[in-house]
């Protein structure tokens, strides 16, 4: 088992200055992929530790996924116009650019990537088995880009891993905006995760009572 790096490290506690140091020990950090073939900076942008991406940016050209995690669009336009092939491609752990764009709230390169042509309803190869605009519900702006993407066109009725469909996910995040157009485009109300769960259920759970009575009440 690989030990765990102090660049790694930095990144977990947030610590920006550990970080400087770690890659003033040692560049390779930057670079070398982590266990599960995560990238260092990718790894930065899950753990909001938005300093250190910075700090990682210059090492080396950015790929598509983190070109779109990182909402610069004009590096996704120029990779995607060199490879089309890269609109479908998924990432390590199974996401497409439009899916990270879309859970980071990354608004320029998610627009960007629809433009080229990216599909709106390609499925993550993960467990969650989900779109981008389930992506977006779950994302750093989810109450203002997921209505977006369906004004799109994304698939409101498509249900992802565990049985969990959009209406659910909005309903976790108390999102009752989200939750009436949802509802006004026909999500049924009454539909239930793997684990027998209701949105109004799920709402309920995470506090969110004003959406739990708005989902039961149907007040599309």
């Amino acid at each position: 088992m690989s030990a765990i790096r102090p660049l790694m490290l930095a990144i977990q506690n947030r610590d920006t200055e550990a970080a400087r140091a770690a890659l003033e020990r040692d560049a390779t950090q930057a670079t070398d992929p982590l266990p599960g073939g995560l990238s260092p900076l990718m790894f930065a942008l899950y753990n909001g530790a938005h300093e250190i991406a910075e700090l990682l940016k210059p090492f080396r050209p950015l790929d598509v996924f983190e070109a779109a995690a990182s909402n610069d669009a004009r590096t996704v336009a120029r990779l995607v116009v060199d490879d089309p092939q890269l609109l479908t491609a998924h990432s390590v752990d199974g996401w497409t650019p439009l899916h990270l764009a879309a859970f980071f709230g990354a608004r320029e390169a998610a627009l960007t990537l629809i433009g080229l042509g990216a599909p709106m309803d390609a499925a993550s190869t993960n467990p969650m088995a989900n779109t981008p605009m389930h992506a977006a519900i779950a994302g750093a702006a989810g109450e203002s880009l997921a209505p977006l993407l369906i004004a799109l066109g994304a698939d409101v009725h498509y249900v992802g891993g565990s049985e969990v469909n959009a209406l659910h996910l909005a309903a976790s995040r108390g999102f009752e905006s989200l939750c009436r157009l949802l509802l006004a485009r026909g999500v049924d109300r009454g539909t239930k995760t793997e684990d027998g769960k209701t949105a109004a259920e799920i709402a309920r759970e995470r506090g969110h009572l004003g959406t739990a009575a708005l989902i039961e009440l149907n007040e599309a």
